[in-house]
């Protein structure tokens, strides 16, 4: 007869999985696996800015969807028909291609700063003429039809050459404008030695004048 194993003797092994007491949390990751995964994140969030940073970088020639054109660059050439008619405005034919100096001015009829400023340019323009000076001033009128922009030049008292951009390719694409008046300032070269954003002061374009034109 089989006697029955003593109290004190062992048992089978038990492979019964461990009991989670209900209620009990499971134990945190480790520290390495938490620090892993931050990581991960961080970069993930680094790569992204820096993709929008380099996609959203202005180039140098003010081209669709950059910035306003550089001092120290070229201007970009355009070609735009005249607001009071007959030959086309052509930048580098004014400038560059003459060895002249050029102030170029983005403007609009209905702007108020511009209103004031551009009396100012057609006289000075006036008085360089006069004197024989290689300084060019070009116009350029944004966004407007010859029907709103012709009597505006013409009350300003502008003789230099004005080109029409009604749509807006040449201020906005080309030179990456988003208000006018803005002015530039180009050397005989044709390069960009100065912008300024807003009206001119008669002290202000007097010291370009001199600038450009080596005091003469």
């Amino acid at each position: 007869m089989t006697q029955p194993p003593d109290a004190g003797s062992a048992g089978p092994p038990d492979h019964r999985p461990p009991q989670v007491p209900v209620g009990t949390a499971p134990a945190a990751p480790p520290r390495r696996l938490r620090a892993f995964v931050v990581g991960l994140v961080l970069a993930a969030v680094l790569a992204v800015l820096l993709f929008v940073g380099l996609g959203s970088t202005s180039p140098s020639s003010g081209t669709a969807g950059g910035g306003v054109v550089p001092i120290g660059t070229m201007a970009p050439d355009f070609t735009l028909p005249a607001v009071a008619g007959g030959a086309p405005v052509h930048l580098a034919a004014v400038g560059r291609s003459r060895h002249h100096p050029v102030i170029l001015n983005f403007f609009a009829s209905w702007c108020v700063p511009c209103q004031q400023e551009t009396p100012l340019l057609a006289s000075t323009a006036a008085t360089e003429q006069a004197k024989g000076s290689v300084l060019q001033f070009v116009g350029v009128d944004v966004g407007e039809q010859v029907s709103a922009a012709l009597p505006f030049i013409t009350k300003a008292g502008i003789t230099y050459p004005v080109g029409q951009d009604a749509d807006i390719q040449v201020a906005g694409a080309l030179y990456g404008l988003n208000g006018e008046p803005q002015t530039f300032f180009i050397d005989e070269s044709g390069v960009v030695v100065g912008h300024a954003a807003g009206p001119l002061k008669k002290a202000q374009l007097v010291g370009w004048v001199h600038r450009l034109t080596g005091g003469h």
